[in-house]
């Protein structure tokens, strides 16, 4: 990237990623997606972050940095306001009119692929390093270590457990279905999608429920505080007829940490995997990415 600023919109899986040789380091950057700003840290680029959206919560030190708001509604104003040069973009940053009005600024724009897999991620770290000019190379290594050690060690039953991602963020609860961060980690963790009729998330109702009677149920830590507790939040009429319910089946993870799929992958998925088959797996490697304050 010598020469003028120009836009650039990189797609790690749709286009030719640039080679951190070839790119002029990055020293002022806006990230929105917390999965991204987790893989920027990783990077060694903290230092240069300065500016993120309200989804970007670990390390939580990054809330101390200006706020841009939060990814899908996106102010072009407040971004640039930041005087950035390299904007970091999920696959879900918004509203398009706002993406397309900052790449026409000029300024270099990295726009991230869908991550709901381990390939996904480590052609995310490839393409961020390639993009901002850091050497990725010993954080893909050690992420490829990470998740082959921990698709080593989760259980393969013959029959794995059903599991119910329900999302439920002060509204009636949505189910997920096929095709979201959710189920690609249920499946990682060794487990089954309890619904697979459909895509995406739609509203839960007991009838719902009650027709795929997963093993367990499993959720964010936020959605469970925001219910009052993990009683409260299996005490739900779409949920209490449940067995899982019944048995407090209910495993929650940090929202982020669940469904972030940045760095920290492998760490959540044996810990996911462990709640799910109910036992240990081997630890992993505390790596500096995984400890944030």
């Amino acid at each position: 990237m010598r020469g003028g600023r120009r836009a650039l919109l990189v797609g790690a899986l749709a286009a030719p990623v640039l080679r951190p040789s070839r790119a002029r380091a990055a020293q002022r950057i806006v990230v929105a997606g917390g999965g991204l700003a987790e893989i920027l840290v990783a990077l060694g680029l903290e230092a240069h972050m300065v500016g993120v959206d309200s989804t970007a919560l670990f390390p939580a030190r990054l809330r101390a940095l200006p706020q841009i708001g939060y990814l899908r509604n996106l102010s072009a104003e407040g971004v640039l306001s930041l005087n950035p040069d390299l904007l970091v973009l999920a696959h879900e940053a918004g509203p398009p009119p706002v993406v397309a009005r900052l790449a026409a600024t000029g300024v270099p724009v990295y726009r991230a692929p869908r991550i709901q897999s381990p390939e996904e991620l480590l052609l995310a770290v490839e393409g961020l390093s390639a993009a901002t000019g850091a050497d990725g190379a010993s954080v893909i290594a050690a992420l490829r270590a990470d998740l082959a050690a921990v698709q080593a060690a989760v259980p393969r039953p013959p029959s794995p457990p059903r599991a119910l991602f329900v999302l439920a963020a002060g509204g009636a609860p949505q189910a997920s279905g096929t095709g979201t961060a959710a189920a690609a980690m249920i499946t990682l963790a060794g487990a089954r999608t309890a619904i697979a009729a459909y895509s995406g998330y739609r509203p839960l109702s007991a009838e719902a429920a009650l027709s795929v009677e997963p093993d367990w149920i499993v959720t964010t830590t936020q959605a469970v505080e925001a219910r009052g507790g993990a009683r409260a939040f299996l005490a739900d009429p779409s949920l209490r007829l449940l067995a899982a319910a019944r048995e407090g089946r209910l495993a929650a993870l940090d929202a982020l940490y669940l469904l972030g799929f940045g760095p920290r992958l492998a760490h959540a998925v044996r810990d996911l995997a462990a709640l799910l088959h109910g036992r240990a797996l081997p630890p992993l490697p505390e790596r500096p990415w995984v400890v944030g304050a």
